[in-house]
């Protein structure tokens, strides 16, 4: 059965997602394995986990009422804010691309050196969505959805097999209609296809296309305000006529060809063209602060807003895989070559706006027709990648992982009427892990992984680019089995440190300087128990301190915003019988600082419930699931605009196989 990606699920993938362990094993079920899987392959099991969309339906039967195409990113990985991702293995550049959740199969989540190997400068982890595959026979497949606010959606998955060579995949939706925030309403539309052709029996060629847009009305982000804060999730201070509009496409193309020793060849491409606007009535935070936004009154200050974004990436990935032997000693080796650009240019326009009453809002008010630039700039960078990535089996028991990645790349930026600015540079981040299996139950290991990561788009007040950012990982971890595979447990410590992070510069307090360093510590741990066959539990908790270590402004110590120091995540699923599924989610977040620099404003402890039940059969099934089945207050946030976590709302699937 075709299944989707429930809210509370992907607001804290990191976690959540890692409860499924024992779908590594099942991973071929969903399709050729990415190359970050076979990379993931050569790391410790507790570090590279495979989530198949069967499991992760399990905690709900939709795909969020945000959804903007890759939601799940916006997460934050062991204290620090994912703002960037893997596709299909392919590298993101941190601006993400509109992936449309229908054409996901699975999602990897990788921790430990495996999380490094591609770059994105986050050694504590990073996610990996896995596009939907042709199979081996014939799949057709309609889903209906609708949502109490009045949400709809279609989505069809043809599959055909048309030879022994040639096989195909064509995944589509269309959304439409009202999301839970007033007056506010999406229409988006998105087609994947997917062909797969053997032209040899060795080597193989898949071609895909992401292409699609979504219009929906421009909701201002909500920020660290308190009276704005005290709002219902529902209120809406914009204007019926604000707009944003994403429209994207993306094509790859692959050659896997499979040498006679049993080692493969693989030739990736990507390219992705994106591009954003925006226009409408938003907070001013241009000209004031945020505790200067709402006066006595309860009106809100608001500007005149538009936005224009342009970027298109272009990705080459050249690897061979394997496995061999080293002076007797077996070896599964990666070796790859990567080139890559990404080019991105940005306007904003802001001019007088409107104020509106928070409590009583009363809409009508037209944009200024007098805006002035605030920025108008292109960046970029190219880069040049060699990377490798080899376990070693030492003994029976014991296995030692190496890697390294070596980059060369070239940052520019430029403003405009200004002259263009570049640099060159080199990064080096290497990477080690060892695993010991101490008995058949248990297993333990030590990884220590390096990354680096260029910063572009902002330079400092002599005109010169930043030099990237560096992160470093200790993590320690021990994992246990029961004999019947009834019980898997794994307990992780981990330490992150992040150096040459921006901050302000005192001489020049409108620029930034890259001294600041910002530590993640922690304990993470995930379990999963089958009572019955029929009667499963999924649980998660951690205890996460991410703070300021160093900086010229902000206090030694500071909590860094949006992270909960506590997590706790379980899921009890129940199989009554063949036709009959219920489920029951509950996620708890502690308390949590809002900005940083704190402003006194905090995010207060969440907690929330939702309910599913599924009934199927061998061609039809229906998902039922309350989302926030107790209707309980909530936020999220990135360290400065902040998200209401979605209101009770109900929401129904059908799905039809034909």
């Amino acid at each position: 059965m075709s299944k989707t990606i429930s809210p509370s699920t992907l607001r804290r993938s990191a976690l959540m997602l890692s409860l499924c362990a024992a779908a590594t094993a099942r991973a071929q079920d969903a399709g050729t394995p990415t190359e970050a899987a076979k990379a993931a392959a050569l790391d410790r099991p507790v570090t590279a986990l495979v989530v198949e969309r069967t499991d992760l339906d399990a905690a709900g039967a939709v795909a969020p009422a945000t959804f903007g195409g890759s939601e799940y990113n916006r997460d934050f990985l062991r204290g620090f804010k994912n703002d960037s991702a893997l596709r299909n293995g392919h590298r993101d550049y941190g601006y993400l691309g509109t992936e449309c959740f229908c054409s996901m199969e699975s999602i990897e989540v990788l921790k430990g050196p495996a999380s490094a190997l591609y770059g994105n400068g986050k050694p504590g982890g990073d996610l990996n969505s896995i596009a939907k595959m042709p199979g081996l026979s014939d799949y057709r497949n309609i889903s209906l959805f609708a949502s109490s606010p009045g949400l709809s959606r279609v989505r069809v998955d043809v599959a055909d097999v048309v030879d022994d060579t040639v096989a195909y995949r064509v995944n589509a939706q269309a959304y439409k209609g009202a999301t839970y925030t007033d007056r506010n309403s999406r229409d988006s539309v998105f087609i994947v296809p997917v062909v797969e052709w053997r032209v040899t029996p060795d080597l193989k060629l898949t071609a895909a296309y992401n292409g699609g847009y979504l219009q929906t009305t421009w909701n201002p982000q909500l920020v660290a305000n308190q009276a704005l804060m005290s709002l219902p999730a529902q209120r809406f201070l914009g204007e019926p006529v604000n707009q944003a509009r994403i429209v994207d496409n993306t094509g790859r193309l692959e050659l896997d060809y499979k040498l006679a020793n049993g080692a493969h060849l693989r030739q990736a491409f990507m390219y992705q063209s994106e591009s954003y606007r925006d226009s409408g009535l938003s907070y001013d935070t241009f000209h004031y602060g945020l505790d200067e936004l709402v006066d006595a009154s309860g009106m809100v200050k608001r500007v005149s807003q538009r936005d224009h974004a342009e970027q298109t990436i272009f990705v080459s990935q050249s690897e061979i895989f394997g496995r061999a032997a080293l002076w007797q000693v077996p070896v599964d080796y990666l070796l790859g070559l990567e080139v890559g650009r990404f080019d991105y240019s940005y306007r904003l326009d802001v001019g007088d706006g409107a104020s509106i009453n928070i409590h009583h809002p009363v809409y009508g008010a037209a944009m200024s027709g007098a805006l002035t630039t605030l920025a108008d700039q292109v960046y970029g960078t190219d880069n040049l990648v060699l990377y490798s990535q080899n376990r070693f089996q030492l003994s029976p028991a014991m296995r030692l992982l190496l890697g390294v990645r070596v980059e060369r790349y070239r940052d520019y930026l430029q403003e405009a009427g200004e002259t263009r600015v570049s640099q060159n540079d080199a990064l080096f981040s290497p990477r080690v892990g060892l695993t010991y299996q101490l008995n058949p139950q248990w297993i333990a290991a030590l990884s220590w992984t390096n990354s680096s990561r260029p910063q572009i788009g902002a330079k400092s007040a002599s005109g010169k680019l930043f030099r990237p950012e560096a992160g470093t990982q200790v993590e320690g971890s021990l994992q246990y089995t029961a004999p019947d595979e009834s019980l898997k447990a794994t307990t992780s410590l981990f330490s992150i440190t992040r150096k040459n992070v921006l901050t302000q510069d005192l001489a020049s307090p409108n620029f930034q300087i890259d001294s600041g360093r910002r530590s993640s510590r922690g304990v993470e741990e995930d379990l999963s128990y089958a009572f019955t066959p029929e009667l499963k539990l999924d649980a998660a908790a951690s205890y996460t301190s991410a703070y300021v270590s160093h900086d010229t402004v902000l206090p030694v110590g500071a909590a860094l915003a949006g992270v909960p120091k506590w997590f706790t995540s379980l899921y009890l699923g129940y199989d009554l019988n063949p036709a009959w599924s219920l489920g029951a989610g509950y996620v708890f977040e502690s308390r949590r600082v809002a900005t940083l620099p704190d402003n006194g404003v905090t995010l207060p402890a969440m907690s929330s419930i939702d309910l599913t039940a599924t009934y199927k059969t061998k061609k039809w099934s229906i998902d039922v699931t309350l989302v926030n089945s107790g209707d309980k207050r909530g936020y999220t946030s990135d360290g400065y605009t902040i998200t209401p976590v979605n209101p009770r709302e109900l929401q129904v699937t059908g799905r039809y196989k034909f």
